[in-house]
């Protein structure tokens, strides 16, 4: 027997397998990389017609979460061991996904918004600045699963404020101890933390999520499924969210998602159950939530140091990992944010970068060759029920120096985001291109991303306007032509036209193959 699916609907759990006859169910607890979740319950069923269900509820238990062991005949049934859809009638929130018309996003927009007519935003999200272990005077009790979690109320309330500033945004769900308005909370942080994170090491500024242990597991599925019943409700009482990038930067794990030395394929396997854990949370709630992973530009290098596997991936065998136990134990529709900053961020002329090409064994993913990433996630294996998957650029910009070159380098970012961000609208899978800062922020690794200048002697610290704040603002507007003119001019026209309309070969550089552009 092979089962293909499992269905939740609002009282059931359906399996869809390749024959009938009776079945026994063992249900476990889905922890990842540690010891085996202990078993939930064992229960039998008769398969008939190529199906057969289990109640969904035990209590307040859900099954949905669960992962599930199937044996007929004494023999262990093969295929997927996770719900894999959930139907219409579980969410309240069944609209589609309400795509902006333009793409553009300049962080997290507040007194500028009206200004760039800007329909979305990100914003992160930190689970030790948000919860808590123990009741009390300022805190919202939460049921999960059968118990309760704990919210900071002061929290919550400024995350009201901040999603109830655009239409709409995307979440990035952290998990810092030290940093993002961590309370520090040692009981919290000894349930939240990965086991494995190196609190020795100073760079280790973001924890993986716990996906080794129940108490993690537990606190994790907490915060995501708060937040997506908060931020999706049909009257949009508190705003609106429509999707998770869950934590930041996995393929630089050692300092954006610490889990301590792990190899790439240990890494993803956790991975894609904190990001299946997030979208089975959140699309109990809204039917077109969407999950995100996080990816900087080393697609086939890496960044740090390339001598400790164990700590540092690339972008491309990270996603075939995530692909492969994905489709092996239940494929859902996860997406990609991607970063592609140039390939020197300190420099912002991305189209005299040297290292990216356009094939799918790029050493980087730079402004200069982000097609590469829609061709290389077109590919069969990579769709789901025949659909890419969809990407957005979810943090990337472009630095103005501080010294000599101050005026040049202003004028190659105002220049740059004009043809990168007609790049990304030209793609035909791309939901969000965000502009990472919309003010230069002095303790950005002395970087300056902002679109305005940092003022320390003003109340926001919003200085003058940097000359890539027009550029911003004139795209998906009537004034654009002037923009793009000026644009083109600027990087010459011969150059600009191959990189706004540039030929991806579906095939690694090396390869003795026949060429085959996508």
């Amino acid at each position: 027997m092979k089962i293909s699916a499992i269905k939740a609907t609002s009282e059931q759990l359906i399996f869809t397998v390749d024959t009938d006859g009776e079945v026994a169910v063992h249900e476990h607890v889905p922890t990842v990389g540690g010891k085996p979740g202990r078993t939930l319950a064992v229960l039998t069923a008769t398969a008939e017609n190529g199906r057969f269900s289990l109640p969904r509820f035990e209590g307040h238990h859900d099954r949905i979460y669960s992962r599930f062991a199937v044996t007929c005949a004494g023999e262990p049934c093969q295929g997927v061991i996770y719900v894999t859809d959930i139907a219409e009638d579980v969410p309240e929130n069944v609209a589609d996904y309400p795509q902006p018309s333009s793409i553009k996003v300049l962080g997290v927009p507040k007194r500028i918004d009206a200004e760039l007519h800007i329909q979305q935003g990100l914003t992160n999200v930190n689970l030790p600045n948000l919860m808590a272990t123990e009741p009390g005077e300022g805190k919202i009790a939460y049921n999960w699963n059968g118990r309760t979690y704990y919210f900071i109320q002061s929290a919550v309330e400024a995350v009201d404020r901040t999603v109830m500033g655009v239409p709409m945004i995307t979440m990035i769900l952290l998990n810092s101890p030290r940093l993002f308005g961590s309370t520090g909370e040692k009981a919290l942080l000894d349930s939240c933390i990965h086991p494995g994170y190196d609190w020795d090491s100073s760079n280790a500024f973001i924890s993986a999520f716990d996906m080794q242990t129940e108490e993690g597991q537990g606190y994790f599925g907490a915060f995501c499924e708060f937040l997506a019943e908060r931020y999706t409700r049909p009257d949009k009482k508190y705003g609106r969210a429509v999707g998770f990038i869950v934590s930041n930067e996995v393929n630089s794990q050692y300092v954006w998602g610490n889990a301590g030395e792990m190899t790439v394929d240990q890494y993803t396997h956790e991975y894609s159950q904190a990001m299946r854990l997030a979208w089975l949370c959140a699309r109990k709630h809204c039917s077109y939530f969407r999950v995100y992973i996080s990816l900087d530009q080393f697609w086939a290098g890496v960044n740090f140091d390339g001598s400790k596997p164990l700590r540092y991936y690339s972008d491309r065998p990270l996603l075939e990992k995530l692909n492969a136990w994905v489709t092996t134990e239940g494929n859902y529709p996860w997406n990609v944010a991607f970063h592609p900053y140039p390939e020197d961020l300190s420099w912002p002329d991305f189209w005299n970068d040297r290292a990216p090409d356009f094939t799918f064994n790029t050493p980087k993913i730079t402004f200069k060759n982000m097609e590469v990433l829609e061709a290389f996630l077109g590919q069969e294996a990579f769709l789901y029920k025949g659909e890419p998957r969809r990407i957005i650029f979810s943090e990337q910009g472009f630095n103005s120096r501080s010294d000599e070159l101050k005026e040049l380098t202003e004028q190659m970012a105002a220049a740059g985001y004009v043809l990168a961000f007609m790049k990304a609208r030209n793609m035909k899978t791309v939901d969000l291109f965000t502009h990472h800062a919309s003010v230069d922020n002095p303790h950005e690794f002395g970087l300056n991303l902002g679109a305005f200048r940092f003022d320390p002697n003003s109340p926001d610290r919003f200085g003058e306007p940097k000359p890539i704040y027009a550029s911003i603002k004139a795209m998906d507007t009537p004034d654009e032509a002037a923009a793009i003119e000026k644009a083109r001019a600027f990087i010459g026209e011969e150059l600009f036209e191959y990189l706004l309309h540039p030929t991806v070969i579906c095939a690694d550089h090396d390869t003795t193959d026949d060429v085959v552009f996508c």
